[in-house]
């Protein structure tokens, strides 16, 4: 495979500064509505203050943040709490 192979297949990328800061907002939005549904003993605050909830197993575990959620393991969740508020 040549790199002119390999870079066609890399995923799309925001081509702009304000769009990567919609998405970066978008994907905090969406985390706080998941940090906030999750029962307490799963979520919490670093010293930074930066919100962390328990990631899920299948996912890897440990501590996520917004920043350092899959984009597979967000969706799964929010898609969880549309679930549970029909």
């Amino acid at each position: 495979m040549n790199s002119q192979q390999i870079q066609s297949k890399a995923p799309a990328q925001a081509s702009s500064r304000a769009e990567v800061e919609k998405q970066k907002t978008e994907r905090e939005v969406a985390f706080r509505k998941i940090w906030s549904d999750t029962h307490k003993d799963y979520r919490g605050r670093l010293p930074d203050g930066t919100y962390t909830v328990m990631g899920w197993a299948k996912y890897g575990g440990g501590l996520v943040s917004a920043s350092s959620i899959s984009d597979a393991e967000l969706a799964e969740r929010l898609e969880s709490i549309k679930r549970r508020t029909r």
